[in-house]
């Protein structure tokens, strides 16, 4: 039924940026935002063992009935990539393929830059995906753990992460990319200041923007979109402590998170 909620997984609060395109597409579906926040960060952590989490948070979706979910997380998207169509209890959805589409139409020169987290960098999705696109790009990564940790942290400005973003871009900038992909869903958070950073002559590239797309025409074409005119419902739940949740997602995601529930870690 189209009335039936998106879920949205991430690791921790930077899938709200994903959640937030979601919205801006389709104001009417309901939204259950479930993070594990108990056991952020994904990036130092074997794939393998992301997979496993995936899978049993997809269960949890499953259980409260939802049409589809929404993988609103690099590392875990690359963990269960192979999983995405068919292989989890719902049809699920990750951030990688569209972003890696969206790069490779938006680079000019040729020369494509991806911050991500370890996990997202050793799997070499990135450059593999848009190589099946583009077989003549370069593509450069760069991983940028202290990005992710602040952005957490709700801390996306000021004079601390300007230099922590200016470090980790360096070494793109250094080639002369004209396309940056943001390969970690908490990166949109600080866009501004990477953008600033980047210069104007580097597009950037939120994965979360395709996704959103993506998914209203995935919804559209299988007649399951909400047609409701009235705002989704938004259900907030974390594996960690709600408050730090809420006041760091209230900072993020101003006006919009205001309650969230702990549900029991999944193991």
């Amino acid at each position: 039924m189209p009335s039936r909620s998106i879920g949205i997984f991430d690791s921790g609060e930077g899938g709200l940026t994903v959640a937030r395109e979601i919205v801006r597409h389709m104001p009417g579906e309901n939204l259950i935002y479930v993070c594990d926040t108990a056991r952020f960060p994904y990036g130092p952590r074997p794939l393998s063992q992301v997979r496993g989490f995936l899978r049993d948070f997809t269960r949890f979706f499953a259980d409260q009935d939802c049409k589809l979910v929404v993988v609103a997380c690099n590392t875990a998207t690359v963990a269960a990539l192979d999983l995405l169509d068919d292989g989890l209890a719902l049809p699920a959805i990750g951030v990688v393929g569209p972003g890696a589409r969206a790069a490779a139409t938006a680079t000019r020169n040729g020369r494509i830059g991806v911050v991500a987290t370890q996990a997202t960098c050793a799997s070499r999705i990135y450059p593999r995906l848009i190589a099946g696109l583009r077989p003549a790009v370069t593509v450069r990564q760069q991983p940028c753990p202290v990005l992710v940790i602040r952005a957490e942290e709700g801390v996306i400005d000021g004079p601390q992460v300007r230099e922590d973003v200016r470090r980790c871009l360096a070494p793109l900038l250094a080639e002369d990319i004209d396309t940056l992909v943001l390969g970690c869903t908490h990166f949109p958070h600080m866009q501004h200041v990477i953008a600033e950073i980047a210069g104007p002559g580097v597009t950037l590239v939120d994965p979360g923007v395709a996704t959103g797309r993506e998914v209203a025409r995935r919804l559209a074409a299988s007649a399951q979109a909400n047609p409701s005119g009235d705002t989704g419902r938004r259900s907030f739940y974390t594996t960690g402590d709600p408050q730090r949740f809420i006041r760091v997602a209230s900072r993020l995601w101003p006006g919009v998170v205001k309650t969230a529930e702990r549900i029991p870690l999944v193991v």
